[in-house]
């Protein structure tokens, strides 16, 4: 063979021994890329730590709860830091959660007004645990929440009020402004990659606002602040039907004014539970009741549901815990427990398939949808609707009753 006819055979393998190693690596850095984004994923259920009624170890109760979560299944967690920087750094030490959401300087101090003494403290506060939170954990793709408690028991005097004074409202508007610009521009500061620290606002009263038009933080206050998110603590339209909730999530987002640069969705459930004792401390019907509840708010654009809580915190006159809990003060994991255990475990086997067939993972609306058709929630949805029908079947003599003793 002729040197002129061998000379481009040398020269393509030459190129491809060089094309080989940079394709493998490229291949393997997409593989690494892929298998960071299944281990970090939002697999949207979760759990709240605050101020336990028991225990069964002797750990700080936030650590003993912070084990309980990581057993059970999740890699999220939210809990008070009250104004301790350096709790959360505690926490991670020991337990690898992907979505940290905690409570830091919550506080309705601004009702009095919000004097600039206090909102250069706050200023300062949140900026430094955003730049810290940025430094310390950059490159680990972890996602920090910073927030406070339900934000409308701040505003309000009672539930009942109708109307909140226009001081207070603008009080509460610079409270929540002064947070969220202390984060914006520690993220603008502060080098740093894959890692992502948020602000969000908590309400808890909506409905007062879309069915009365009462004076509430979801129309007087969040049209006009700046935050990233809005936690729902969603107890007062969990025992409403699907369709109400659904409106009343929607009614969030419209008051909810638009943020470049925030991923969606930028509501979630903070928390919500039927405690234990509403069901006479009947562990099934507790089970089957709270899942029915957490498939409604599967159906809206949430990014998170959390469940109140791990253990519970509240007890009854006659000193019986409420049972807002998914282990109960005996030490027992309850039906729920174990049925959300059990959706976790399949959850991660759909994420890894999925990313497997698709070279991404699901979607947050297909993964919701996933979990709407998980068997654990068609059950308890199904046995919600037979449940409704035979409530309806029960009433109609009492119906019949009155309309006779009327007519």
């Amino acid at each position: 063979m002729k040197l002129k006819s061998v000379l481009p055979l040398f020269l393509a393998a030459v190129m491809l021994l060089h094309v080989l190693p940079l394709s493998a690596a490229a291949g393997s850095a997409e593989e690494d890329a892929l298998q960071k984004e299944i281990d970090g994923y939002n697999y949207i259920i979760g759990t709240n730590a605050f101020a336990p009624g028991y225990q069964f170890t002797d750990a700080d109760p936030l650590t003993e709860l912070a084990d309980r979560i990581v057993g059970w299944g999740s890699n999220m967690i939210k809990f008070n830091a009250g104004s301790d920087p350096d709790l959360v750094d505690r926490l991670l030490a020991r337990c690898d959660f992907s979505y940290v959401f905690l409570w830091y300087r919550s506080s309705g101090a601004f009702r009095d007004g919000y004097s600039p003494e206090e909102a250069a403290a706050d200023y300062e506060a949140f900026y430094a645990l955003t730049q810290k939170l940025l430094r310390v954990y950059s490159g680990t793709s972890k996602h920090f929440y910073l927030g406070h408690w339900e934000g409308d028991w701040y505003y309000l005097e009672n539930g009942a009020q109708q109307t909140v004074d226009d001081a207070v409202t603008k009080g509460m508007i610079d409270w929540l402004n002064t947070r969220q610009k202390a984060v914006d521009d520690a993220r603008r500061d502060t080098p740093h990659s894959d890692v992502y620290v948020w602000h969000y606002l908590e309400l808890n009263r909506p409905v007062d606002a879309m069915q009365k038009g009462y004076d509430r933080v979801v129309n007087r206050v969040l049209p006009y602040v700046n935050v990233d998110y809005v936690s729902y603590s969603a107890y007062d339209s969990m025992d409403r039907s699907a369709l109400t909730v659904r409106r009343t999530v929607d009614h969030i987002y419209k008051n909810l004014p638009q943020k470049s640069g925030v991923p969606g969705p930028r509501v979630f459930i903070g928390e919500v539970a039927a405690p234990a004792v509403r069901y006479g401390y009947d562990d099934e019907r507790h089970c089957s009741a709270n899942l029915s509840i957490i498939a409604k708010y599967l159906r809206c654009d949430v990014g998170f549901i959390l469940y109140w809580q791990m253990y519970c915190n509240e007890k009854e006159p006659d000193g019986n815990f409420r049972g807002y809990w998914l282990v109960d003060d005996n030490g027992n994991e309850t039906l729920l427990y174990q049925s959300l255990q059990k959706v976790f475990e399949d959850g991660k086997e759909y994420v890894e398939a999925f990313a497997k067939a698709n070279g991404r993972v699901p979607t947050q609306r297909e993964y919701r949808q996933f979990l709407l058709r998980h068997p654990v929630f068609v059950k308890a949805r199904v046995g919600d609707l037979f449940a409704r029908i035979a409530e309806f079947f029960r009433s109609i003599p009492q119906k019949l009753g009155v309309l006779q003793r009327e007519t």
